[in-house]
């Protein structure tokens, strides 16, 4: 049996929410150390991937690792209903599916939901093994204006590469148009780190969904090098985390 305690509805929203951008189905994956979810687009263009480990889980047990099939616009439906911080989100297996429970810990109280699920094996995607020579923070909402920004120049691909000056450079040269967008530390970098020169093309429009889903952080990390899967990530104030990787236009 499945008994999870996540103290932060609205954090379990967003983590949900993020990967309902690629996803309408998912595979909950209640194993020894977390709860794991894994998700791979059909043209192989776009992985996410959800971890929430059991440290950040008020409470946490399970008989056997169990993956659960749910529907994210379902569940999405519920807890978009207790988006609070001060709701914390209970979970139990039931023969057909689960019971989701929504307790308000300022007023105490409790909702149940039941959320049909298909009970399958555990599923785990292999994430690449690349070398990212370059990662780079900001607040998400700034990563969603660029692509939007250079989107109107074009809808294919922009080339995202380092600098000489230790910064990360946007930019789109396309019949007769451009577009750049250069960011350095502070300006609107949280944090740069450069170890080897990089350049990399990347479709816009999977940048864009990706992003998009990581936009509830103010501190989104960036990581790529040259002609890679580049990945985004973030994590939530209560432990929560989410990253894609994104293929890179060769």
């Amino acid at each position: 049996m499945i008994k999870v305690v996540y103290s932060n509805a609205k954090d379990f929203y967003s983590l949900l929410a993020g990967l309902n951008e690629i996803a309408d189905e998912v595979v909950l994956n209640f194993i020894e150390d977390s709860i794991y979810s894994s998700y791979l687009t059909d043209d192989k263009s776009l992985m996410g991937v959800l971890v929430i480990s059991k440290e950040y889980l008020e409470d946490y047990s399970i008989d056997k690792p169990v993956g659960v099939k749910i529907n994210l616009n379902e569940v999405k439906k519920i807890l978009g209903k207790a988006k609070s911080k001060t709701t914390s989100v209970m979970i139990d297996e039931t023969d057909a599916g689960l019971k989701i429970t929504l307790r308000d810990e300022k007023s105490g109280l409790r909702s149940n939901i039941y959320v049909k699920g298909e009970k399958v094996e555990t599923q785990r995607l292999t994430e690449p093994k690349v070398s990212l020579p370059v990662s780079f923070s900001l607040d998400g909402s700034i990563l969603k204006k660029i692509l939007s920004d250079a989107s109107i120049v074009t809808e294919e691909e922009i080339q995202i590469s380092t600098t000489d000056d230790n910064g990360i450079e946007f930019s789109i040269e396309e019949s007769g148009k451009s577009y750049k967008a250069k960011l350095h530390q502070d300006k609107p970098l949280k944090s740069v780190t450069i170890e080897a020169e990089s350049r990399s093309f990347y479709k816009i429009e999977v940048l864009k969904t990706a992003f998009k889903a990581l936009a509830f952080s103010e501190d989104v990390t960036v990581s790529f090098g040259t002609n890679v899967p580049l990945r985004g990530e973030a994590t939530t104030e209560s432990g929560g985390h989410l990253r894609f990787w994104i293929a890179p236009r060769l």
